[in-house]
């Protein structure tokens, strides 16, 4: 019994014995593969560190152009809006200078305007009293209707017209005289002005379909609606491709009646 007893304790010592040694070769391997971890994780520190600087010095050296042209970019938009700022100061001072010039011109027209004849002293009735040329006195209606000075510009278009009935312009002065009254609400007159127009100009189809409409809108604003409707659609009959007939039929549906006028209904009396 004790002999086996004392081999069953050699086998242990042995067992234990081996078992240390497995131990610490086990524990040797890990050291190892621990050492083997950390100089990894230092290699990649490393190469991360490295990365990281190689990027920042490739970032900075891409972007660096990039910050130069933005910064150009707004030296360029502070240079544009320095210039726009110019060129507005400059309109401004155009502007005054036109408007000087404007006043000139009008103290040059009054100065050069002959003075009137002396009492009894006989005028060519062929001939304007003011010595003004067609163009000049049309012009001159032209900027005091632009202007609102619509009483001067009816006196200076009827000077025209008087002085220079066959000149190409008069129909339009005679158009101009019917807008002007219908600017001052004198929308009879500008009915009759518009006439005018109708009557003597007819065979001009630039002037004359701007005459039938102009006059169906004065006498639509006097309450003639009737008339208007009929004035309306003799310019539709009369000038069909125009764009006045387009305005017109615009203005009858409007008004909420046909383009064209109904047709007459006859009757049959029934023979008893």
């Amino acid at each position: 019994m004790q002999r086996d007893i004392a081999q069953l304790q050699d086998q242990v010592r042995a067992m234990q014995s081996s078992l240390d040694t497995k131990l610490a070769a086990i524990q040797a391997l890990l050291q190892q593969s621990l050492d083997a971890g950390n100089k990894a994780n230092t290699g990649v520190a490393v190469l991360s560190s490295t990365v990281n600087q190689t990027l920042d010095r490739e970032l900075n050296s891409k972007l660096a152009p990039i910050a130069a042209l933005a910064a150009k970019v707004d030296n360029t938009n502070n240079d544009v809006s320095e210039v726009r700022n110019q060129v507005s100061d400059l309109n401004s001072s155009i502007n005054k200078v036109l408007q000087r010039l404007g006043d000139l011109n009008e103290s040059v027209k009054v100065l050069q305007a002959p003075p009137p004849p002396p009492p009894g002293a006989t005028t060519n009735p062929q001939q304007p009293t003011a010595q003004i040329p067609a163009e000049t006195l049309f012009n001159n209606a032209i900027k005091d209707y632009a202007g609102g000075k619509y009483d001067l510009a009816i006196s200076e278009f009827s000077d025209f017209i008087k002085f220079y009935p066959d000149n190409p312009n008069a129909a339009n002065a005679q158009l101009n005289i019917g807008e002007a009254h219908s600017a001052k609400g004198q929308y009879e007159l500008a009915a009759q002005d518009f006439d005018a127009v109708i009557e003597r100009y007819s065979s001009n189809e630039q002037v004359t379909p701007n005459a039938y409409f102009d006059k169906g809108m004065a006498l639509k604003a006097t309450g003639r609606k009737t008339e208007a409707i009929a004035t309306f659609r003799a310019l539709i009959a009369k000038y069909p491709r125009k764009e006045q007939a387009s305005q017109a039929q615009a203005q009858l549906r409007a008004m909420g009646v046909s383009v064209t006028a109904p047709a007459a209904t006859t009757t049959k009396r029934r023979v008893r």
